[in-house]
């Protein structure tokens, strides 16, 4: 639900909140000396009459009360996210890193104003003895203003904390970033998405096709979000990418050619093996070893046969493709985690 229509929700049912608590206050206390009946005003009867007790209305307009209260209540609940442990551990050890050097920061403070009152005592000393060489007072007027320039030159309280405030907060910045990466890009921009930030979510997917440009979830994910916000040709485009991945990694596999691949996604959106160009490369695959797909969750005989006319035999090749993919070859009702069951099976084999 967007965010519009929730809050659309919320007004309408604090505003049937408010009138059911105003009637209850009407009638509790008897405002207008007789009750409001809301049935028989709705009905056409007689709506106002003496007060006979706690009537069935009331019973039920306590029980909207409570429940319109409970669901604004839920409403509002606010979700975080959560830091990962390893990282809440070094925000602690970041924060005493931190603390220890503001206390030595304090301490070089206390050390260089004990330097300026030893200097403004030996200045006032000074003072008050009776040079008769000009020379020897230009000397020791000469160390004085060194020895103060010296302890003026020392960085002050506030500029040693700012600076470290300054690299706390990067560091801290760093560590939140790095728990936000620990998030996986399909989990955070679907928590996105139901929020109603879609830039955000688009922002997530740009990232992940930047750091993986091979991984065709990612492109799939970045054509949804487009899609979502009405960018038709850019969601096309990106829709085009992931298939053209997904084509490469199968040709690869199977060593057909990716012109007859992407012929079969235009064809039916189904990868079947097709005579011709790609007809060497299809008897080279079934005479490859093939798996039992039936091991697979929701797979039974007529399923293995749909994957094998698609050219998929083993189990490497099904933890290569999309679920969706598989799902749409197989004409499934239920999407299930094939492509992960098939790597543990062939990591097993």
């Amino acid at each position: 639900m967007s965010k519009g229509k929730n809050n659309l929700l919320q007004i309408s049912a604090i505003s049937v909140l408010l009138g059911l608590s105003f009637l209850e206050i009407i009638n509790t206390f008897e405002l207008l000396g007789d009750a409001i009946y809301l049935r028989e005003l709705f009905t056409g009867g007689d709506f106002t009459r003496p007060r006979d007790g706690f009537s069935s209305q009331d019973f039920m307009a306590l029980i909207l009360i409570m429940s319109i209260s409970i669901w604004l209540y839920s409403t509002n609940k606010i979700k975080t996210t959560v830091i990962p442990e390893e990282v809440a551990v070094k925000l602690v050890q970041k924060a005493k890193v931190a603390e220890k050097k503001v206390a030595e920061a304090e301490k070089k403070v206390a050390e260089a104003e004990k330097k300026v009152a030893e200097a403004e005592k030996k200045a006032e000393e000074e003072e008050d003895l009776d040079f008769d060489d000009f020379d020897d007072f230009d000397d020791v007027e000469k160390d004085s203003k060194e020895e103060l320039e010296e302890v003026l030159d020392e960085p002050k309280e506030e500029e040693i904390k700012e600076g470290i405030d300054q690299s706390k907060d990067m560091e801290l910045d760093q560590l939140l970033e790095l728990a936000t990466e620990s998030e996986k890009p399909e989990d955070r921009a679907i928590r996105l998405i139901a929020k109603g930030d879609l830039s955000g979510a688009l922002e997530v997917w740009k990232n992940a096709t930047i750091k993986d440009g091979n991984n065709s979830k990612y492109w799939r994910g970045l054509a949804n979000v487009l899609d979502l916000m009405d960018q038709p040709e850019k969601s096309k485009t990106a829709q085009k990418h992931a298939d053209r991945i997904d084509s490469k990694a199968i040709a690869e596999k199977t060593g057909r050619k990716m012109e007859d691949i992407l012929a079969d996604l235009l064809d039916d959106g189904i990868l079947n093996f097709s005579a011709g160009s790609d007809s060497m490369a299809h008897s080279a695959v079934e005479t490859s070893s093939k798996d039992d797909l039936t091991k697979l969750p929701g797979i039974g005989s007529v399923s293995a046969q749909r994957l094998n006319k698609a050219g998929i035999d083993t189990f490497l090749q099904v933890s290569n493709m999309d679920d969706s993919q598989i799902k749409e070859i197989i004409k499934s009702k239920k999407l299930e985690a094939w492509s992960e069951m098939a790597k543990t099976l062939s990591d097993e084999g």
